[in-house]
This record gives C-alpha cells, sequence and structure tokens, in this order.
C-alpha cells in the first residue's frame, strides 16, 4: 500500500526500511541512484552534513542555476557549438569544409555523457534524460546534422524544470522533430501521419485514439514545416489544410490558413492536459524512478499532481518522493549499461585527465555496450525495464570497463588516482580491506559470500596484513570485481 506524506522527511521518517538484496536500507545511497547518476563520497557527504530534503531542494535549485550545460565548468567549454543556429551551425561546417559533418551532434552526444558524470546538478540530468528518451528524437541521424542540438536545448533542458505543456509544444515547433517524423514533409496535398500518430501513441495519450484522431491531428498540424533557407521551423500557412477536426473530445473550426498554427498550438495544450496523458507520464516516470511495476495508486497520485499543477513536472516528482513506495524500492532498478559506466566514474570519483579525450572515450565505452544517449533510433526511447537490458555481451564488456578505468587503464583521457584511498583509512588486515571497498563501492557491506570469494581471488586469510597481502597487486582487479557484482548494477 502507498501512503504519500506531507513532506519527504516524514516519508523517509516513516516508510519501511526494506531493500531487496544484495542491497541494504541506505536513503542516502538510494536517493543518490535515482535522482543522480550514482553516489559519490562529495555528495554522500552533502547528504550527511544536510540532510537528503536540503540535498533534494538544492539539487532542485542547481537545476535552475546551472541550466542547459552549465553544470560542470570543464565539460560546458566543449558545448562550444550547441548554442548555435541551424543557419549558423551550417556556416560553420561550410567554413570548415565539410558542409554536412556530424560535428554537432558527435558534439552534444559527448557534453550530454561528461554533464551525467561530473555534473553538480544531477537531478536535472536525470530529468534531462528521462524526457529526452520520452520525446525521442534520435541523435545522430545524416538529416538532422544542425538541428538535432536545438531540440535538446530549446527542448528538453529548456522545460525538464517547467511545464510539459511548453515542453511539448516547442517540440511540435522544432525542425529536429519534424524532421524525424516527417511532419516537415506533410501537407494539405500529401499529409504524412507519421508525426500525428507518435504524438498522440508516444508523445502523450497512448493507445486511445482512434484512427480518426490521427487522421485529423496530421490535418491540422499540416503547415509546420522547416525553411530551406534558415534550416530552422516555419509555418507554411500556403500548405495548410483547412476543415474542422475533431480530436478525441477537442473541436477546431480550422477554417482559415491562418489559424493553422494557433489551432495546432491549442490541439496540442489540450492533449497535454489530457487525463490519458497525465496517466501516461506519471506511470513512466514511476518506472524512471520507483521500480519496474509502480503501484496503481502511485501513479495515480503522480498523475493528479500533474493535473492539479496545470502539467508541471516537479509536483509529480513531489509526490514521488513523499511515498512510502519510492523510500521501500532500494534494489528494485537495473541500472542501463550507460548509467552502469557514468556509475562507475562517479563511485571511483575519477576526473578528467583531457576533457577532449575523457568525452571520446565515454562514447566509445557507451557504443561498446549498446546504449549511447540520444542513439536509441525508434521514436519509443531506450527501455528502461530490466528485462530488456539482459545481455551477455554487454555484461562482459561492462566488466572490462570496470577494470580498465580501476586499473587507470586510459591515463590520457582520466586522471590517474591513488585506489587506496578508496579504503578510506587504513586497513587492519585482507579481510577488513575487503569490507571497507565493500562499503565504499557499493553503499553497504557485501554479502558473506561475495566477501569469501573475493577473499578467495586475493588467495589469502582474511586475517592477512596488508603489508604481506597480494593487495599491492590485485588491488585494481579487487575493485574492478566488487563493481561487477550485482550490487553496483542496481540504480
Amino acid at each position: 500500500m502507498t501512503t504519500i506524506y506531507p513532506t519527504i522527511a516524514e516519508a523517509i521518517a516513516k516508510s519501511a526500511t526494506t531493500a531487496k538484496a544484495p542491497l541494504t536500507p541506505n536513503p542516502t545511497d538510494h536517493v543518490l541512484s535515482r535522482l543522480a547518476f550514482g553516489p559519490t563520497a562529495a555528495a554522500r557527504a552533502e547528504i550527511a552534513e544536510r540532510g537528503i530534503p536540503a540535498w533534494i531542494a538544492a539539487q532542485i535549485a542547481a537545476g535552475h542555476t546551472y541550466a542547459g550545460y552549465a553544470g560542470d565548468t570543464l565539460v560546458s567549454t566543449q558545448a562550444t557549438l550547441l548554442g548555435t543556429s541551424p543557419a549558423d551551425a551550417h556556416t560553420f561546417l561550410k567554413l570548415r569544409g565539410n558542409s554536412y559533418g556530424w560535428d554537432l551532434m558527435t558534439q552534444l552526444t559527448q557534453v550530454t555523457l561528461g554533464l551525467q558524470v561530473w555534473s553538480s546538478a544531477q537531478l536535472y540530468e536525470v530529468l534531462v534524460d528521462f524526457f529526452a528518451n520520452h520525446l525521442n528524437v534520435v541523435c545522430p541521424r545524416a538529416d538532422l546534422w544542425v538541428t538535432r542540438h536545438t531540440f535538446d536545448r530549446d527542448v528538453i533542458r529548456k522545460h525538464a524544470l517547467g511545464s510539459f505543456t511548453d515542453m511539448l509544444v516547442a517540440s511540435a515547433r522544432n525542425a529536429a522533430m519534424l524532421l524525424y517524423l516527417n511532419l516537415a514533409q506533410s501537407s494539405k496535398a500529401a499529409v504524412n501521419e507519421n508525426y500525428a500518430r507518435e504524438l498522440l501513441e508516444l508523445h502523450t495519450v497512448g493507445l486511445v485514439y482512434s484512427e480518426s484522431d490521427v487522421k485529423n491531428t496530421a490535418k491540422l498540424l499540416t503547415g509546420r514545416t522547416v525553411d530551406s533557407r534558415t534550416l530552422d521551423y516555419t509555418y507554411n500557412p500556403a500548405i495548410h489544410g483547412t476543415g474542422a477536426v475533431r480530436v478525441l473530445g477537442f473541436r477546431h473550426p480550422n477554417s482559415s490558413t491562418a489559424d493553422g498554427e494557433a489551432g495546432g498550438d491549442a490541439l496540442l495544450r489540450y492533449l497535454a492536459a489530457h487525463p490519458a496523458t497525465a496517466t501516461r507520464l506519471a506511470h513512466k516516470l514511476c518506472i524512471r524512478l520507483v521500480s519496474d511495476h509502480p503501484s496503481d495508486a502511485l501513479v495515480g497520485a503522480v498523475a493528479k499532481a500533474y493535473t492539479g499543477s496545470g502539467t508541471q513536472i516537479l509536483p509529480m516528482l513531489d509526490t514521488i518522493l513523499r511515498s512510502t513506495e519510492f523510500w521501500a524500492s532500494r534494489g528494485q532498478k537495473v541500472r542501463r549499461p550507460a548509467e552502469n559506466i557514468v556509475a562507475t566514474l562517479r563511485i571511483l570519483d575519477t576526473r578528467p585527465a583531457t576533457i577532449t579525450a575523457a568525452l571520446k572515450y565515454l562514447q566509445v565505452m557507451t557504443q561498446q555496450v549498446g546504449n549511447v544517449p540520444l542513439a536509441w533510433d525508434p521514436p519509443n526511447g531506450y527501455p528502461d525495464v530490466a528485462a530488456a537490458w539482459r545481455s551477455a555481451s554487454t555484461l562482459l564488456t561492462l566488466w572490462l570497463h570496470h577494470l580498465a578505468l580501476s586499473a587507470d587503464s586510459w591515463p590520457n583521457a582520466f586522471a590517474k588516482s591513488n585506489k587506496a584511498t578508496l579504503y578510506g583509512g587504513t586497513p587492519a588486515n585482507s579481510g577488513d580491506a575487503i569490507a571497507r571497498l565493500g562499503v565504499r563501492l557499493t553503499g553497504a557491506p557485501l554479502p558473506v559470500a561475495h566477501v569469501q570469494a573475493l577473499q578467495t581471488f586475493l588467495g589469502e586469510a582474511a586475517t592477512t596484513p596488508v603489508a604481506k597481502s597480494t593487495l599491492h597487486g590485485l588491488l585494481p582487479s579487487l575493485i574492478a570485481l566488487i563493481l561487477d557484482g550485482p550490487s553496483h548494477a542496481m540504480r
């Protein structure tokens, strides 16, 4: 049974202290795994000092302060092209002798990854990731070479802490979305229904529409296209199809070409506020933040918060965080492969040696596990449930990355560090070293069977003094083995 308390602090205090094995109850690591891309030593210390509710409030403030690409000073220096218009981007590429280069899309992917690892506005990045998947526009794609970054900047990041209605309206006026789902090619002479169908099915109400709803939506949205000179969104009344439309409970006379754009915006606002959209969006956000199978009671409460606030995003988040279901769900989410890599860098407190090389390696690593951010080709976004990510190949590749990162194998990309500092002091012996690393890397003591397996790997008794231990040569491998375990695999 889900209870929604008046405050986050009450929900934490009164929720059952449960966790799915092998994880154990740990509200600090739980919130840093769900509202951030994984714990760091600094984030744990901040929560210990300020408390979880204050940390969450600070994260919301940071999302406003560091909106866009400002979450990390070093990463932001690499976002040099992400503020440009499509026309300016095209001019830039032409001057470099590569008019159709993918420079901007590559930069967007790499900066996205860098911010997931190092941004101080982690909650903002989590919401950006969620809505980038909800309104998915694949990156890279050839015909989006100078527009895809504007979708991330002007649609997702601009509205991630605001109104979903505003985000949806902005998405239907963005050149990248229009090109991706063929609305840019739709006209009264040749209506293309692709965007209309995905708008209803994926972006808003879900499978409650009729074929007539799709056709009417497609007709009302004709005229939205891409200007061949600016390469940006424009409304062309000459290709807008007129005639009254009815979509679910929405009606519009659509009597003139001049009203087409305003009529389309009115439909988008209607769809964003529709109860079916509220339920669908609430369900997806609960899957992202709580569990693969959230209760109907929680989904209903989150949907009510969305509707009651006029489609604001943060009240949905607040309702989830005031629920007992959220705080009792530790261990019920699996990290997607890219999240596992990002969380590995965060828990090891890895910093860039050279930021350009670090971002490039991050992109390569996520390519190797089939989970580059923004790169999901179909319009439904990356799946976010455990069953979608069962792959022996991906698991083995993740293990190789764990070992490479713990062994400082890419010194040109990531700064070397003294991994012995992960003990958090001086271990009394080999067994104590394993225990300390387990808590530091997973947030809880390791299961007895895991400890025994790690001790066997070291080939020595737990009482072996550190001075005589094989840890001197095997520490990177030991760290990697702990990260290979199921505890680090959980979000």
